[in-house]
């Protein structure tokens, strides 16, 4: 029941209990004490009257006051200590007059009455937007960005909540955070794009593994076995080495789809004065150290070349010897590559390393670069125009 009706109710109970007590007894009681002047009596009743209901009045309205206050002490405390961001709003100004704890650590110092500001200006909100929730058209507004006290934005949802306090209109807002989400949701739509392009990629992969890819291996199957027949002629072999190219080739654009970018024949390393005398190179294949043998003689004679299959038996070699430049291959069965590479830093050995390996994965590349020795990145087969500035 509310205490004005409670109160109400009281008064019209009291008084009718004093008037019908008045009427039946102290009529009586005037005649017995011989009380002849009626008005003054009357008076005195009426002064009685007024005096205890003044009183009783005030002690109901004090009381009502009292559990009201304690009502909104209790309000306060929660809206203090809410695990989201909340503000009060003055209705008629549109000010911010009170804000929570949570408010005050996300986006700010607590705001009170003293450093009220708009809460158009505090949100970035346009006031015909807000005029439509002060004018009770709206009761939330979704997808706002609020900035933090860091100077970042936050996606959050806001409720508006009227009520009356002091016979003045005022509005609660509760700020919900949905950052977190809002990013999860971007997140999301960012990796199910890279999923379609990644499938788009793996399309065309599978197209040019099924037809591009197999028509130059055909052919090089096919000068193979014809050259096993006895028919070596010149023909043949620069058409094996057509197909030789087109293959390459096809790999080469198989790992542009499925890394988005073209492999590099080496790093964009600036040219320098210094030429290698003495070249080491270490690689399980050789057939590559026939290759790059006859490459390297050809374009520079003089040049100290030594070649070790097992890359075990290299480290051993190095420990005793020196070389302007080691040509190191990645995917070896004894050790790869890149444990070449650290048993070099553990030994303290120098040199000067160039990756020379048939892997085209950018990752590959992107790892070698780890290492402050190494200093291209070179695919077989080993290129004339990959040692220009070695040679």
């Amino acid at each position: 029941m509310k205490s004005s009706l409670r109160i109400a109710l009281i008064y019209i109970l009291i008084g009718g209990s004093w008037v019908t007590f008045s009427s039946l007894f102290l009529d009586q009681f005037q005649e017995d004490l011989g009380l002849s002047k009626m008005v003054m009596f009357e008076v005195v009743k009426a002064i009685l009257f007024v005096g205890a209901s003044g009183v009783l009045i005030y002690l109901l309205v004090e009381r009502s006051m009292k559990l009201d206050r304690r009502v909104w002490e209790g309000y306060e405390v929660i809206f203090d200590n809410i695990p989201i961001s909340m503000w009060v709003v003055d209705k008629q100004s549109g000010k911010i007059v009170n804000s929570n704890e949570m408010a005050a650590i996300i986006f700010g110092d607590k705001i009170q009455r003293k450093s009220a500001i708009g809460f158009d200006v505090f949100s970035g909100i346009s006031k015909s937007r807000l005029g439509e929730v002060y004018a009770a058209q709206k009761q939330s507004i979704k997808k706002c960005e609020l900035k933090d006290r860091n100077g970042e934005k936050r996606m959050v949802d806001l409720y508006f909540v009227p009520f009356l306090r002091n016979r003045k209109e005022k509005l609660m807002v509760a700020a919900v955070d949905n950052t977190t989400i809002h990013q999860n949701m971007i997140e999301k739509e960012i990796l199910n794009n890279s999923l379609k392009e990644q499938n788009d990629r793996l399309r065309k992969f599978a197209f040019m593994n099924s037809h591009n890819l197999r028509r130059p291996l055909s052919n090089v199957l096919g000068m193979v076995n014809f050259i096993k027949d006895g028919h070596p002629s010149k023909e043949v072999v620069e058409m094996l080495k057509q197909s030789s190219e087109e293959l390459d080739e096809e790999v080469k654009k198989m790992n542009e789809i499925l890394a988005d970018e073209m492999v590099q024949n080496q790093f964009n390393t600036p040219m320098t004065n210094h030429r290698s005398k003495s070249i080491l190179i270490v690689d399980d294949d050789k057939v590559q150290h026939l290759i790059n043998k006859r490459l390297l003689l050809k374009n520079n004679p003089e040049l100290d070349l030594y070649f070790f299959a097992n890359p075990i038996e290299a480290l051993f070699w190095l420990d005793e010897h020196k070389v302007d430049l080691l040509l190191l291959d990645i995917n070896m069965p004894e050790m790869k590559g890149w444990d070449f590479l650290d048993q070099l830093i553990e030994r303290e050995i120098e040199v000067e390393v160039r990756m020379l390996s048939s892997s085209i994965d950018p990752r590959d590349e992107e790892r070698s670069k780890q290492y402050d020795m190494v200093s291209g990145f070179l695919v077989k087969p080993l290129r004339k125009e990959s040692l220009e500035d070695i040679l």
